[in-house]
């Protein structure tokens, strides 16, 4: 199955495998912080993910809004990068609708990489000023 990686790494010749973190005060489920490499079959989620700014992350799947805890830091001209990657159906498995994780390898070799800037996350998501509180989100990220 394709599942794709998105990233500010423009080399990455392995994607490996890595602990997720949830944002400071946020309750994640333990089986959602995993050591494992992260990947989504959403092209455009992919994409969120490489282009958020340090900080909290906050996307809306259903309105499909992104909002940053630094907007400021925001740069729309950056360049990210989204990883595809061939996964045999017995190696990953499904967390929730966006979110698959490998956790029996320690990296995986990508089939393709496109290039982007970050701003190309309108194509998908409405970048919002400030956060909006909705029932209908996927957890927050928070990245160092």
């Amino acid at each position: 199955m394709k599942l794709y990686h998105g990233s500010k790494n423009s080399s990455l010749q392995l994607i490996k495998k890595q602990q997720a973190q949830a944002g400071e005060g946020v309750e994640v489920p333990a089986d959602e912080l995993l050591e494992g490499i992260y990947l989504t079959p959403d092209y455009g989620y992919a994409l969120a993910m490489a282009a958020r700014p340090d900080g909290l992350t906050h996307i809306n799947t259903e309105n499909k809004t992104i909002a940053f805890e630094n907007p400021e830091a925001f740069d729309t001209q950056m360049p990210v990068y989204i990883y595809e990657v061939d996964v045999p159906d017995d190696q990953a498995r499904q967390i929730d609708q966006l979110q698959w994780v490998i956790e029996n390898m320690k990296e995986i070799v990508p089939t393709q990489v496109f290039n982007h800037q970050a701003g190309d996350v309108t194509q998908y998501y409405e970048v919002l000023k400030e956060k909006r509180e909705t029932e209908n989100k996927v957890p927050e990220f928070k990245i160092k």
